[in-house]
């Protein structure tokens, strides 16, 4: 989700925001496990449904150690309803063939069944409402899901926070709360 990030970077530059530090992460090492789970999978394909889902584990312990941020939060809830849908079929992700063939990359191993993280969605698959089934069109095209709608808002929330300029969803429902009690 490159283009997320590039966006988000340049909102952040534009509210005036710079990066005066990196922050620090709990458990970091479970975070480059997973994406190193997740890479072995594209080369022992007979084993990458196990090896994602074990990757999901190891990411949502991740954004666990780190739930005290609300970027955090908003990730684990995006992942963790990713991971339900691919624990649900067999460590695969399921695309909405329909949605896949707007794209520009050719669709036969999901067709096939030889794409080493995605499953064609079909009259079988489990939690199907969490699939990928929504087109989005800009910047960078792609077919996501429920929770990559979660994981885009994390990303924006956590870059915002990198450039010392976080966005509260909670102090925002707040803030409305208190304009109501004090606008009489």
């Amino acid at each position: 989700m490159l283009d997320v990030v590039a966006l988000s970077f340049a909102i952040g530059f534009f509210r005036g925001g710079r990066i005066k530090e990196l922050p620090k992460f709990a458990a970091l090492w479970s975070l480059i496990a997973s994406i190193g789970l997740q890479i072995m999978s594209q080369f022992v394909p007979q084993w990458s449904g196990w090896l994602v889902s074990i990757s999901y584990v190891f990411v949502l312990y991740f954004f666990f150690s780190n739930r005290q941020h609300e970027d955090m939060r908003v990730f684990m809830i995006g992942w963790l309803l990713n991971a339900l849908v691919i624990w649900a079929n067999m460590g695969k992700m399921p695309v909405d063939l329909e949605q896949a063939q707007r794209l520009s990359y050719p669709i036969d191993a999901l067709v096939n069944g030889t794409d080493f993280k995605h499953i064609a969605l079909t009259v079988d698959t489990n939690l199907p409402f969490l699939a990928d089934t929504i087109y989005k069109p800009l910047i960078i095209p792609r077919v996501i899901s429920i929770g990559d709608l979660f994981i885009m808002l994390g990303a924006f929330l956590l870059v915002q926070r990198l450039m010392s300029k976080p966005v509260s969803l909670i102090r925002l429902r707040e803030g409305k709360n208190y304009a109501g009690k004090h606008s009489r």
